[in-house]
């Protein structure tokens, strides 16, 4: 099973994001959302996609009755507001992130 958590920001706040496991959309997660999946165990690719916006890609093994959970979001928080046109066109793989929580 995989968690991901999404703050709820400004930014984007009424988009959606995709989540795609092993290059297949699995869900939608929206700000301010937690959302949980189950998935076959073993090595697996997680990454979300936003129109033509892409987050890195994050390699992960998944275990039995064992939840991995990971938390995501948008590049444009504080001073990055500024640079959206530049992180839509020339840094599009950077505008979201997928990070995974260790305890």
């Amino acid at each position: 099973m995989i968690k991901i958590n999404r703050p709820c920001e400004y930014t984007d706040i009424f988009r959606e994001y995709k989540i795609i496991l092993d290059d297949e959309e699995i869900g939608k997660i929206k700000s301010g959302e937690s959302k949980r999946f189950q998935v076959s165990q073993g090595e697996h690719t997680i990454y979300l996609k936003n129109g033509y916006c892409m987050s890195n890609k994050i390699k992960f093994y998944a275990i039995k009755d064992r939840c991995i959970e990971f938390d995501c979001g948008n590049s444009m928080e504080g001073w990055r507001t500024f640079m959206a046109f530049i992180y839509m066109t020339f840094l599009q793989n950077k505008y979201l992130w997928i990070n995974r929580v260790y305890e």
